[in-house]
């Protein structure tokens, strides 16, 4: 039943997606919107199978990003304006293929650290940040200028972005002091989600100027490189050794 609703959730947003992208707006959405309300069921189902929130591995969190993606390309639509139904359900039917391509593990019980307050909202947070950070890449690529429209988008979504990734460095180092006695102990995926955070602060607060306009870009591309490296490098390269690496 899990790899039944994975497969009909990525189905869904997949062909929201492309209807999006051809400019089919309304029935988009809708195929979005039940997209959601899909991974919503399979959300539950992992907690069920779980028995626990479902955050504990990589097939779970990958199930967990259509359900931030659709209230984030609803905001996004009302800030600026600017319909990306087709990048966010793009981004979800991508995240969906993911965790279709993990194994269930239906062994899979939460370990003594991830039994804590902080484990679901610190999960959260980053999934959101992400999956807004991903999304504001493509309208920071196509644009040609400080002021276009493109810029002006990804500035908003970086902007929206930015405090869930700040929370999630916060609230972090308070949940590694309570699991391991120390707020910071630069294990990789650590240094790397820090290394993160620091280039989303630079993009923001560098002025958005002509001269400057081929930084920001290269920052926000930057960016999303680090993301990659910090939410998939570090958990699929487990001789890392890293405290965070997550079963697959």
């Amino acid at each position: 039943m899990i790899y039944l609703l994975t497969g009909l959730a990525l189905l869904l947003c997949a062909v929201g997606a492309i209807a999006a992208a051809w400019g089919k707006t309304t029935p988009a959405r809708q195929l979005f919107r039940v997209g959601w309300l899909v991974a919503l069921a399979l959300f539950v189902a992992n907690a069920v199978l779980a028995q626990a929130m479902p955050f504990g591995n990589m097939r779970h969190v990958f199930c967990f990003f259509p359900l931030v993606l659709l209230p984030a390309a609803a905001w996004v639509r009302h800030r600026t304006g600017s319909d990306l139904t087709s990048h966010f359900a793009a981004a979800a039917a991508l995240a969906l293929l993911g965790a279709l391509c993990m194994p269930l593990q239906s062994a899979w019980r939460q370990m003594p650290a991830l039994q804590s307050p902080w484990f679901a909202p610190h999960v959260t947070s980053y999934v959101l940040a992400y999956g807004l950070m991903a999304v504001a890449t493509v309208p920071a690529l196509r644009a040609t200028a400080v002021r276009t429209n493109h810029m002006q988008v990804a500035d908003a979504i970086v902007r929206l972005a930015l405090p869930f990734m700040t929370f999630g460095l916060w609230s972090g180092a308070l949940w590694a002091d309570a699991a391991w006695g120390r707020y910071w102990a630069w294990d990789i995926k650590e240094t790397w989600a820090l290394l993160t955070w620091l280039i989303y602060l630079a993009y923001l607060h560098l002025p958005a100027t002509t001269s400057l306009f081929p930084y920001r870009k290269a920052l926000i591309l930057l960016g999303f490189v680090a993301i990659l490296i910090t939410f998939l490098v570090v958990n699929f390269l487990p001789a890392t050794g890293s405290l965070h690496t997550y079963s697959m």
